[in-house]
């Protein structure tokens, strides 16, 4: 799945692919890209967190809660903060499509 979206006032471009595995549910890895610096170390982070796990693990997983831990959170604009909570909510999106549960 690829989609294009406006993450804060920068372009975001996210593929997703799901990978079965039986042991553990669909694996879903995600890549990305940003117009913006700013933008592509968001994603490096979010891909961090949540590429190359399982569905129900990603569900699990508070990004915004790490961002906050990491004191990264007062180094962004609104907008940017915005952004990086879609892409979070994007990545969960597909998550739960792939568990059949969207």
């Amino acid at each position: 799945m690829r989609t294009r979206s406006r993450a804060s006032a920068s372009q975001v471009w996210l593929a997703t692919s799901v990978a079965p595995d039986g042991a553990h549910g669909p694996v879903l890895t995600f890549l990305g890209d940003s117009d913006a610096h700013i933008v592509r170390g968001l994603i490096a982070i979010l891909f961090v967190a949540y590429s190359d796990k399982p569905a129900q693990d990603i569900l699990s997983i508070d990004a915004v809660a790490l961002f906050e831990r990491l004191g990264l959170r007062e180094h962004l604009t609104p907008q940017r903060s915005n952004g990086f909570r879609a892409m979070v909510e994007r990545i969960k999106s597909d998550a739960r499509a792939a568990l059949g549960t969207a």
